[in-house]
């Protein structure tokens, strides 16, 4: 990606200077790219691929991570040009859910882990993926948008996680409990399953839920019987006297 800028030599035509950008973006220089476009669009107002640079313009953003002005250019474009080929195969309203996605805070070893932070961005991305999905069910992207939808529900799960603990390490075993059954109802594809379910066990157990306990341990080993946690529900079911 280039960090700086350098001069670009415009051509006369509008579909000359569009490949033009369109060779830069390929080439990852998307700040020689974006002139290209941004001539296209102010210079040949009227041309179709004044059209198209406006996309562009907004791919271009999106490739220097300037993801909040990219998202601000995919809307305008889908908002301005609905019935383009690359809104009605769902591109433009992808690329509004990655830049979403990007904007999600990412691991750092010097910081604390990004689950541990505010998930707003993690639920406006996931906001924008169930829309694409609602309206762009059978488009070429969805299999893309399904992969960050995915991410997105793992990493709000593991934040629900992370807050289930500290209410247990604060000894508060109730708050524990409501955040683990939201869980459950809440985030059945995350895979984190077997973890709360013996976890929600546990904390019935100190909680003196013997009942209502033993549901979690059974539970879990019924529906996981291979995975890890079900060895130590099958011991706490033991020690419980089945």
């Amino acid at each position: 990606t280039s960090l700086f800028s350098r001069p670009v030599v415009y051509a006369r035509r509008a579909g000359d200077n569009y490949k033009k950008g369109l060779r830069e973006l390929k080439d990852e220089n998307f700040i020689e790219s974006a002139k290209f476009f941004i001539y296209v669009k102010s210079k040949f107002p009227f041309s179709r691929f004044a059209t198209l640079a406006e996309l562009r313009i907004a791919d271009a953003l999106f490739g220097q991570e300037k993801f909040l002005e990219a998202v601000d250019a995919y809307k305008l474009f889908i908002k301005f040009h609905p019935t383009h080929p690359n809104v009605l195969d769902g591109y433009a309203a992808y690329r509004v859910g990655d830049s979403y996605v990007k904007q999600i805070p990412s691991d750092w070893f010097l910081l604390p882990p990004a689950y541990e932070k505010d998930q707003s961005s993690t639920r406006d991305a996931l906001r924008e993926l169930k829309v694409f999905m609602q309206l762009h069910a059978s488009s070429k992207y969805l299999a893309k948008v399904k992969n960050l939808h995915l991410q997105c529900i793992r990493r709000l799960a593991a934040h629900e996680l992370y807050v289930a603990e500290f209410y247990l390490a604060q000894g508060k075993p109730k708050g524990t409990i409501f955040r683990l059954n939201g869980m459950l109802k809440r985030f059945p594809d995350a895979g984190l399953d077997p973890k709360v379910m013996l976890m929600l066990g546990e904390t019935y157990l100190k909680l003196e839920k013997k009942k209502k306990a033993r549901e979690a341990f059974a539970s879990l080993v019924k529906q996981y019987p291979a995975d890890p946690h079900s060895k130590r529900a099958r011991k706490h079911l033991r020690n419980m006297g089945r």
